[in-house]
C-alpha cells in the first residue's frame, strides 16, 4: 500500500501537543490561584506566592509563540498578571505596622468589610475587593502605617529612657546629700535636649496625628524638667556662694540681717532637699 501523508493530521498532532503545554500551565495557575484564595489572611505568606506566581510568569513567557494566538493563552496571561499586580499590594496589607484603623480606612475605599482578626477570614475576601482600583489610595494609607509604626516607636523609646532616668544628689561637706551632682546633671540636660529634637521631628511629621497629642505632651515635660533643673542649679549654685558666706565665718557677724535671713533659707534648702 503506498504511504499516505495525512498531513492535516500532523498539524492536529502538533496542535494538541502544543495545546497541551498551555493546558497543563493554564489548570496549574487555576488551582494555585483557587489554592491561594483559600489560604486564611493570617497565614498567608506573600513571598511563597510572589516566587510562585513570577515562576508562572516566566513559564508564560517562554510557551511557543502559536499559542499566544488562543484565547486560553490570553486568560492564562490576563490571570497571572493580575494577581501579580495585586502582590505588592498584599504585601503591604499584610505588614505588622497595619492597625485596626488602617483597615477601617481601608474598608471606607474599597467599600468593602475586611474582618482581618476572624479565624473565618481568607485571602479571598481581600481579592474580591476593588483592590487594582483603588491602588493608590491603598497604598497611600499602607505607607502612613509604617509611617505611624516608626513614630510609636520613636515616641516608646523616649517615654521609655526618661521612665527609668533619675537624678543624683551629693553630699555637701557633712550636712548630707544637699547637691545635685554637676556632671549627672550635664548629662541629663544633654539627654532631654536630644530627646526633645526627636520629638521636635516628630511634631513635624505629617503621619504624627495618632500620637500629637502624646508627643505635645512628652515636649512639655521635658521643656519643663529642663528648665527646671536649670533653675534649680542656679539656685544650687547661690546657694553654695552664700553658705561659704554666712556659715561659722566673720561676715555673719558683720551682717546679723543678712545672716539671719540666709539662715532662714540655709533651712528651707536642707529641709527641701
Amino acid at each position: 500500500l503506498p504511504v499516505t501523508d495525512y498531513t492535516e493530521l500532523h498539524r492536529i498532532k502538533k496542535e494538541l501537543n502544543l495545546l497541551q503545554k498551555l493546558y497543563q500551565l493554564y489548570n496549574q495557575v487555576m488551582d494555585s490561584v483557587d489554592g491561594y484564595n483559600d489560604i486564611l489572611w493570617q497565614e498567608v505568606d506573600i513571598d511563597k506566592i510572589n516566587n510562585e506566581i513570577l515562576d508562572f510568569q516566566n513559564k508564560c513567557r517562554k510557551l511557543p509563540k502559536a499559542l499566544k494566538e488562543w484565547q486560553a493563552f490570553n486568560d492564562l496571561k490576563k490571570r497571572i498578571d493580575d494577581f501579580n499586580e495585586s502582590c505588592p499590594l498584599l504585601e503591604m496589607m499584610a505588614n505588622p505596622a497595619m492597625k485596626d484603623r488602617h483597615w477601617k480606612r481601608l474598608e471606607e475605599v474599597t467599600k468593602c468589610q475586611f474582618d482581618v482578626e476572624s479565624e473565618s477570614f481568607y485571602l479571598r475576601n481581600i481579592m474580591e475587593a476593588p483592590l487594582l482600583e483603588n491602588k493608590e489610595d491603598i497604598e497611600d494609607i499602607c505607607i502612613s502605617a509604617v509611617k505611624e509604626k516608626d513614630i510609636e516607636m520613636k515616641l516608646k523609646q523616649v517615654i521609655a529612657d526618661w521612665s527609668t532616668r533619675n537624678l543624683s544628689f551629693g553630699n555637701f561637706k557633712s550636712r548630707g546629700e544637699l547637691l545635685l551632682k554637676g556632671d549627672d546633671v550635664s548629662e541629663t540636660v544633654s539627654l532631654m535636649e536630644d530627646s526633645l529634637m526627636v520629638l521636635g521631628s516628630l511634631m513635624s511629621n505629617r503621619y504624627n496625628a495618632p500620637f500629637k497629642k502624646d508627643i505635645q505632651l512628652w515636649v512639655q515635660k521635658l521643656s519643663n524638667s529642663t528648665d527646671i533643673i536649670e533653675k534649680w542649679m542656679v539656685v544650687q549654685n547661690l546657694w553654695i556662694y552664700l553658705e561659704a558666706v554666712f556659715v561659722g565665718g566673720d561676715i555673719a557677724k558683720q551682717l546679723p540681717k543678712e545672716a539671719k535671713r540666709f539662715g532662714n533659707i540655709d533651712k528651707s534648702w536642707q529641709k527641701i532637699m
